[in-house]
């Protein structure tokens, strides 16, 4: 069974969102990746992965700045996995992602 997530796009911009998928329990291999994107204010339901790649392993923005007109990108990407506060934990225990603000990945989780 592959995962699912729904995330919420609350940044007040257009997003491309690349999930950074684990292979299978260890986040040392190269993540595979799944690309979609959002528009401000969307709600979208992502099916990811499989039944063996599961797991989020990180998170990519990218955008067009309006300020400066050029193309700007933020990755963050799960370190150490394991409980509450790991990017990890909030990535793979909830079901519902918002984004909040694009710059600096600002999220928050929620199921």
């Amino acid at each position: 069974m592959a995962g699912v997530k729904t995330f919420i796009n609350n940044s007040g911009q257009y997003v491309n969102v690349t999930l950074l998928i684990r292979q299978g329990s260890n986040i040392q291999k190269p993540s595979l990746e799944q690309n979609f994107s959002l528009e401000a204010g969307q709600k979208l339901e992502v099916t990811y992965g499989n039944s063996e790649n599961i797991y989020l392993n990180g998170l990519v923005f990218e955008w067009k700045d309006a300020t400066t007109q050029s193309l700007s990108t933020d990755r963050q990407e799960v370190i150490a996995t394991g409980v509450a506060p790991t990017f990890d934990w909030v990535l793979n225990t909830h079901s519902v992602i918002t984004i909040k603000s694009l710059e600096g990945l600002a999220i928050s989780a929620s199921n």
